[in-house]
């Protein structure tokens, strides 16, 4: 059933500030009107164009599906291009409830953004038309350099091709910048991984920095080239004409990426990105005069022709880890993990999102397809390493973990057969050291035993669980050998008999879902995270479930 034309211009006209209702009437797909707006703080009136979508009062996506236009007000914050003011409300389904929700939104606007004129504190990025060029959408994904740029800066950039996606019906082509070269000057690499600063160069572009944001009233991306009239200079310009002279047979037709740098906060940069097409370069040579006499000299002129903007990306830890970073004081420590089977590879994968920095692991094992259902490997890899495909899955989650996988003879092999001789003893201790946290997620009772033994300088936790994934036992150095086998051979119910037996004379391995033991390894990180957040003392504690409600887990500290 639609909405009621009566109904909502009743509801609209008993709202004290509505003045005059101009008409409301049902368009093609929505209700259009248009509204006079006057309370006691507002010097005169203000008209808004009102459209209200068949939906209201609930939402369309994320969005308000009620606007307010009134285009003359594009200059006041908080409205866009087409003149829609941006009103963000509460949900409710009440229609007389949600209008009046709404229009008072409208009110608060008008207050805040027109008459007091407020400036927001947190810095809004301008907007920008994506386009095509060639029916290809562009990304480019950018993050901090070791560089401070000032205005007029130009020279060249370096990209690396990450792959193709489907975008909007259309492929989208998406690449990461590995650096920066400045004119006649060093080049400077982009802060990214080991991983992904090795990536193969595969094509290049310009950057220009201006210093000031490259759009209408502080928010709305230049359209048109014209608009760089007087802010590209004009050795850069130049630049670009003996290259595009240069390259036109060899290169006619090629799309070249043009950052066009801007500040937003402080010392922060943005890049917008226009693209050019060799051989349409938007600019003509006029002929440079003195004393309206020919110098011999061309200049370069900015024609009348739409920008293309491609999708820029800050992409920079500070950003990318914004949303949920663990605490500093794991983050930036230089970490090991021995063993990467269930628990292991959820610990890893799990402090990778959280923003960890240096991992190193080792584990002997193979991935095999069975392992998939419960640990954070992919079928699709098919038989290899467990620590080669591990290194593909986080790198591919963070731009910013260097990641090495270690030789596990060093485990299996040579710690295990000199665990007596002191002099190795020392050795090994010395090659723990180099890191700052050590998570041992193998339940190997041996290693556990030697590593216990050693005098170790980093902080180690020992992570395991019983049958059927009841219970997580988690111990720091030194007090992990008795604590873990006390807890599972002495206090913990568990349940050795009752595990998954396969064909052949593989060892059998406990019952536990990848839900199970997920449950008990991000709850046992979370603890882990504020003990270290709050310097709080690192007590072994184990974790377990109700025994008549197993979905309450409990921490207990000992």
């Amino acid at each position: 059933m639609g909405l009621n034309l009566d109904e909502i211009k009743n509801y609209i006209s008993e709202i004290p500030f509505v003045k005059k209702i101009y008409f409301l009437e049902q368009g093609d797909f929505s209700i259009n009107s248009k509204v006079e707006i006057n309370f006691e703080e507002l010097d005169g009136t203000l008209d808004f164009e009102v459209e209200i979508q068949p939906q209201y009062p609930l939402k369309s996506y994320d969005t308000e599906s009620i606007t307010f236009k009134n285009k003359e007000l594009i200059a006041y914050n908080h409205v866009m291009e087409s003149g829609n003011i941006c009103v963000h409300t509460m949900h409710s389904t009440n229609l007389k409830q949600k209008l009046n929700v709404d229009f008072n939104a409208l009110k608060n606007w008008i207050t805040k953004y027109y008459i007091n004129k407020d400036k927001d504190l947190n810095y809004e990025h301008i907007i920008v038309s994506e386009n095509t060029i060639k029916d290809n959408y562009y990304a480019f994904l950018f993050t901090d350099i070791n560089r401070e740029f000032k205005k007029g800066d130009y020279g060249d950039i370096q990209l690396s091709f990450l792959n193709n996606c489907p975008y909007k019906e259309k492929t989208i082509l998406n690449y990461v910048v590995q650096g920066f070269v400045p004119f006649k000057q060093e080049p400077v690499k982009c802060e990214w991984s080991n991983i992904y600063e090795n990536y193969i160069i595969t094509n290049n572009g310009f950057f220009i920095f201006i210093e000031d944001v490259p759009a209408k009233h502080k928010r709305f991306a230049f359209k048109n080239w014209v608009d760089f009239e007087g802010i590209l200079p004009d050795d850069f310009l130049t630049l670009l004409h003996h290259f595009e002279r240069d390259n036109i047979k060899k290169s006619n037709g090629n799309i070249i990426p043009l950052f066009i740098g801007y500040r937003t906060i402080k010392t922060e940069i943005h890049w917008e990105v226009a693209m050019l097409e060799v051989g349409k370069f938007p600019f003509y040579g006029v002929p440079e005069k003195n004393n309206n006499a020919k110098t011999g000299k061309w200049i370069s002129k900015l024609i009348d022709e739409e920008i293309i903007w491609s999708l820029s990306r800050n992409s920079s830890y500070r950003y990318f880890f914004g949303r949920g970073i663990l605490s500093q004081k794991i983050t930036e420590k230089r970490i090991l993990i021995i063993g990467v089977g269930a628990i292991g590879s959820m610990v890893a994968k799990t402090i990778v999102r959280g923003g960890c920095k240096h991992i190193d692991f080792v584990d002997y094992d193979i991935k095999e397809p069975e392992n998939v259902c419960r640990s954070e490997y992919m079928f699709i890899s098919g038989i290899t390493k467990k620590t080669e495909e591990l290194k593909n899955i986080l790198s591919g989650i963070s731009p910013f973990v260097n990641i090495q996988p270690l030789n596990n003879n060093y485990f299996e092999t040579l710690i295990k057969t000199f665990h007596n001789d002191e002099k190795y003893k020392i050795k090994f201790a010395s090659e723990m050291n180099k890191y700052d946290l050590i998570f041992d997620c193998t339940t190997d009772n041996d290693l556990m035993y030697v590593l216990n033994s050693l005098n170790l300088n980093s902080e180690l936790i020992n992570m395991s669980i019983t049958n059927h994934a009841k219970e997580l036992v988690c111990a720091f150095h030194p007090n992990v050998f008795h604590f873990v086998n006390n807890q599972f051979g002495n206090v913990l119910e568990n349940d050795i008999e009752d595990l998954y037996n396969p064909v052949g004379c593989w060892s059998p391995t406990f019952k536990a879902s990848y839900n199970d033991i997920n449950v008990l390894v991000q709850l046992a990180i979370k603890h882990i995270n504020i003990l270290f957040e709050e310097d709080r003392p690192k007590n072994n504690f184990v974790i377990k479930s109700e025994e008549n409600n197993p979905s309450n887990l409990n921490v207990v500290e000992f």
